[in-house]
């Protein structure tokens, strides 16, 4: 019998590491020194918890009557159905945005 043959399987390992490729990081938006006079969005996605976000909503509007808050709910998103065009826009159209979820 030939011993340089093994009968058991042969394995190589692989080095799983790669060369991740170069990319721009993207940080987070600087935050605001003040609220005084911004449009802030609270964004209930999916629905669900309105006493919530509602409350946040006039919370905040109590607490600097010069910012303009935004109260809106979207079925869309995460395990919803898809964002509409109108969420986006309404999304996008703010100085910060508090947004959540019912899950």
């Amino acid at each position: 019998m030939d011993k340089s043959k093994s009968a058991e399987p042969v394995f190589s390992v692989l080095d799983p590491r790669y060369q991740e490729p170069v990319r721009e990081i993207f940080g987070l938006n600087p935050r605001l020194n003040t609220l005084e006079g911004k449009t802030i969005n609270v964004i209930n996605l999916h629905g669900g918890n309105e006493d919530a976000f509602e409350s946040i909503a006039e919370g905040l509007k109590e607490t600097i009557p010069s910012c303009n808050v935004v109260y809106f709910r979207t079925d869309g998103g995460f395990g919803g159905g898809p964002m509409t065009d109108e969420d986006w826009a309404k999304m996008t159209n703010c100085d910060a945005a508090i947004t959540g979820h019912d899950f």
